[in-house]
């Protein structure tokens, strides 16, 4: 049983392209794939971009065709420009993650600090907790907790006054 041409290149495209992908990232090559489906569309995969890599290994006087209008928009960027951009934006990934990860431990020192005050006043709400017990670092967090809380006991009543009013008869409402 010969499958359609169209129904076959659907299910084997996404396969090419994360080879492709998978190509790239692996040994950081420039990597362009172009498909055209049975109709006649073109799929296409690049990294660091589809445009950059054919920019960069075709021949100069590629593709022969005229030059754009002037002002039209177009893709000048080589291969190496896009994996330099590319390298860049990884670096301030990379950059966020540690200042997340700085901030996610600022907030865990900061909650041990409120729940140390919460055991030393005997409270049994970390929300108890004397506000003059906590230092500077702590107050933020422990201001933001409390907006939190407020907006979640906030959701909380307004589905109970929901729930009551729908189950009101219509004419006493």
């Amino acid at each position: 049983m010969v499958k359609e041409p169209r129904e076959s290149f659907r299910k084997r495209r996404p396969t090419l392209f994360a080879a492709a992908r998978n190509i790239a990232e692996m040994f950081d090559a420039h990597v362009a794939v172009i498909a055209f489906s049975p109709t006649g569309e073109a799929h296409a995969f690049g990294a660091p971009t589809a445009d950059s890599v054919l920019r960069t290994y075709l021949p100069a006087d590629w593709p022969p065709t005229p030059l754009p209008a002037p002002g039209a928009a177009v893709g000048v960027e080589t291969a190496a420009e896009a994996a330099a951009r590319v390298a860049r934006m990884r670096r301030e990934l990379e950059e966020t993650k540690v200042l997340v990860a700085a901030e996610w431990g600022r907030v865990a020192d900061a909650c041990e600090k409120i729940r140390e005050a919460q055991a030393a006043a005997k409270k049994d709400n970390w929300w108890e907790v004397d506000v003059q017990a906590l230092g500077e670092e702590e107050l933020p967090v422990f201001t933001k907790a409390l907006e939190m809380l407020k907006t979640d006991v906030q959701k909380l009543l307004d589905a109970m006054a929901s729930d009551r009013a729908s189950l009101q008869p219509r004419g006493k409402q």
